[in-house]
């Protein structure tokens, strides 16, 4: 099974004022520091363009102005006058909101900025790799599974996984890339434009070992770059799949990815296509289901 989930961080609208300005909480996880003043589309009877507002810098005193917002101070202005003027146009409590960025490439061409590439990079991936199989079917057969809420738990991934019962997983995945000013060397995990990421661990799961110097063999004999990947902190669909049925080997390739769960990111096309190279080279040398399969005695 290949899996990609297919949401991205957002809002769910919570309560709408009566005069028209709309509370909100994260669908994911936001942080409140990079939220004043974007651009978002909320979802109603049409696609509603508004803005995340706070209280103002010029209405704010020396002090606020030193302390982070909260969540709970921020909310959405739509230009709206009234809660009914909301209601008209199809909004009201649970109704979605996404960020509104416009898709662009850099000056290079090589790398891309919006939005939401968490995880339709990895999506864009699946889908380059179906067509290789499609036109050259691999020994395994080969079910890919395009899921929903990930971000709010990897609630797809169960579902699939356990509908599915593979016996070897690969996660495509989109992951922090921390080559920016500010972070020390030493944190410094993964760069755009080296290549996709292959995870050892994070706090949901931990790679089998026999899978993951396997994938690094087939990386390496077809001379695909690569990175190694710990992400302590962070958690993926990994975690349900490894744990479904009796154990799936499972492994994640990733494309790094610049300022992940915000408004904007970046990403290098060369990594994005070199995400389903590698995985095309891994699924072709899968031969048999206990492939993985520890040897007793």
């Amino acid at each position: 099974m290949v899996s990609a989930h297919m949401d991205e961080v957002g809002f769910i609208i919570t309560y709408v004022e009566e005069t028209g300005f709309l509370r909100f909480a994260t669908l994911g996880t936001l942080d409140p520091r990079i939220l004043p003043g974007q651009r978002v589309i909320v979802k109603g009877s049409e696609k509603i363009v508004g803005v995340i507002g706070s209280k103002p810098p010029h209405g704010s005193t020396q002090e606020e102005m030193k302390t982070p917002f909260e969540m709970n101070e921020l909310y959405i202005d739509l230009g709206a006058s009234s809660s009914n003027e909301v209601s008209q146009l199809g909004i009201g409590i649970g109704t979605a909101a996404t960020f509104d960025t416009r898709f662009i490439r850099t000056p290079s061409g090589s790398s891309v900025i919006g939005k939401a590439f968490d995880n339709r990079g990895g999506c864009a991936a699946a889908l380059m790799l179906m067509e290789m199989l499609r036109q050259n079917p691999p020994t395994a057969t080969t079910v890919f599974a395009f899921t929903v809420q990930e971000e709010l738990g990897m609630r797809g991934a169960v579902v699939a996984a356990n509908r599915v019962l593979p016996d070897v997983a690969i996660v495509f995945e989109t992951t922090a890339a921390l080559d920016c000013p500010g972070v020390e060397p030493r944190r410094r995990f993964l760069n755009i434009g080296r290549g996709p990421a292959l995870r050892i661990m994070d706090r949901s799961a931990i790679t089998q070992t026999g899978m993951l110097d396997f994938v690094k063999d087939i990386a390496k004999t077809n001379g695909i770059p690569y990175q190694i990947h710990i992400s302590l902190g962070a958690a993926n669909e990994a975690g349900p799949v490894h744990l479904s049925g009796k154990g799936v080997p499972t492994c994640v390739l990733s494309t790094p990815c610049r300022y992940l769960h915000g408004p904007t990111l970046m990403l290098s096309m060369d990594d994005l296509k070199l995400l389903p190279v590698l995985a095309n080279a891994v699924v072709r040398a899968i031969e048999r289901p206990d492939q993985f399969a520890f040897k007793v005695g």
